[in-house]
């Protein structure tokens, strides 16, 4: 699937939806490439400034269990992937999505992420 356009102001509002991000990898293991990357892009400036109440966790461990990420949206869902199976776009599309639909939600019921 090709990666979707969002648009920086896009992304930002739809980060508002996310609650928390645990990141539990190895640093040695190369198949940490992608949570690594999404770590870094995480806990970049715009995004903290989008959401300064989002939580960004990370697990260094020194064991061979697969990299994972986790996302915690504000009603309390989660999504979680098997970061090595994923490039770091691939799960920000998927986020999109799910905080996509989120935002949908809160529309139709009149309410909105900023209040």
């Amino acid at each position: 699937m090709p990666a979707l356009k969002i648009t920086k102001d896009v992304s930002s509002q739809l980060f508002k939806f996310v609650k928390r991000i645990d990141f539990k990898f190895n640093p040695f293991d190369n198949r940490t490439r992608s949570a690594r990357e999404l770590m870094s892009q995480m806990k970049g400036e715009r995004l903290s400034r989008a959401n300064p109440k989002m939580k960004v966790n990370t697990n260094i461990v020194g064991t061979a269990d697969p990299p994972l990420v986790e996302f915690e949206f504000i009603d309390g869902s989660k999504k979680e992937f098997d970061s090595q199976g994923f490039l770091a776009n691939e799960m920000l599309d998927e986020v999109y999505l799910f905080a996509n639909s989120l935002d949908i939600e809160y529309e139709l019921e009149g309410k909105t992420i900023d209040n």
